[in-house]
């Protein structure tokens, strides 16, 4: 009988005390810390302090870096994700800042200085805020909040451009390069390969290859054979940078995304909410609402 209950002992110990986890990635998370820092293995501190950084990261979504030199059509690319035109863009290099883009329930937002304060704008004044052209040496980074589901699921970070004269905004995307989870370079179809770019991709990405993505914009400027054979040589020259290459066109998602009836119907609603907000600062002391009727009438009529 005592051997009896030794082998009955054994067999819960090791079939029947199994802890039980969590489905989705923070429980595979917390199965392998358990197996990993099992005492017998003596786990360093810095294998612990790993698993509690990954714990920490699981609670959030997986941030993705939109990365590339400038005038490379990341805003764009970002507006297209978007499906709205929200990113300032233009034909000189606008984004100074680094913009983080997080899920929120409301289009806003936040600023965040170098003193540690922070205030929150209308979405319609980021250009003020990201525009190399305006005065900005004391914020230290913007924070988009979108109501987009896809940013429940990821956040992305819009970089200075890795060519950009100021040392700082330099250092800055390079960090950020070491803490995300995933990163996109996007480029220029015509401009990938040259030399410039291979520079900056040797010096700042060598070490991310298992975690980026290179994405060639403006596609719809090319033939079909031109595109091809383009993806051929970016990814035969570029294999110790890249998992993958992927041609796109910003330019068009972002038109055919607008295009879309729910996305103008969403449009449309906060242009009338951002005109009711002006309309009853302007009207606080109005006892109805006759002051609101033209911009509800032209919210009718463009639904």
């Amino acid at each position: 009988m005592k051997h009896l209950r030794g082998i009955v002992k054994e067999y819960q110990d090791k079939y029947l005390s199994e802890e039980v986890f969590e489905n989705g990635i923070t429980g595979d998370i917390k199965r392998i810390q358990k197996l990993l820092l099992d005492e017998k293995f003596l786990p360093s501190v810095g294998l612990k302090s790993l698993f509690n950084k990954l714990l920490r990261r699981s609670g959030y979504p997986m941030e993705v870096a939109i990365v590339g030199q400038f005038s490379s059509g990341k805003s764009t690319f970002l507006n297209a994700l978007l499906s709205k035109d929200v990113l300032p863009t233009g034909i000189t290099p606008v984004t100074s800042k680094v913009n983080y883009i997080n899920y929120g329930k409301t289009f806003r937002l936040k600023v965040t200085y170098y003193n540690g304060a922070h205030e929150y704008h209308s979405l319609e004044s980021i250009s003020h805020f990201t525009d190399q052209r305006y005065s900005i040496e004391d914020i230290k980074y913007i924070t988009l909040f979108a109501p987009m589901d896809i940013l429940k699921d990821i956040s992305f970070v819009d970089t200075p451009g890795l060519n950009s004269q100021s040392l700082s905004d330099t250092q800055v995307t390079q960090k950020i390069l070491r803490d995300v989870d995933g990163i996109i370079w996007l480029t220029l179809l015509d401009n990938a390969g040259k030399e410039s770019e291979s520079e900056v991709l040797s010096e700042y990405l060598e070490n991310f290859k298992d975690k980026s993505l290179c994405v060639l914009n403006q596609k719809d400027k090319f033939t079909e054979k031109q595109v091809k054979d383009t993806v051929s040589y970016v990814k035969k020259s570029f294999s110790s940078f890249f998992s993958e290459v992927i041609p796109i066109s910003a330019k068009q998602a972002l038109d055919s995304r607008v295009n879309q009836k729910d996305v103008l119907i969403d449009s449309a609603l906060n242009t009338l909410q951002n005109a009711f907000k002006e309309s009853t600062t302007v009207n606080k002391h109005a006892t109805d609402l006759e002051f609101f009727k033209n911009d509800f009438e032209a919210f009718r009529d463009e639904i």
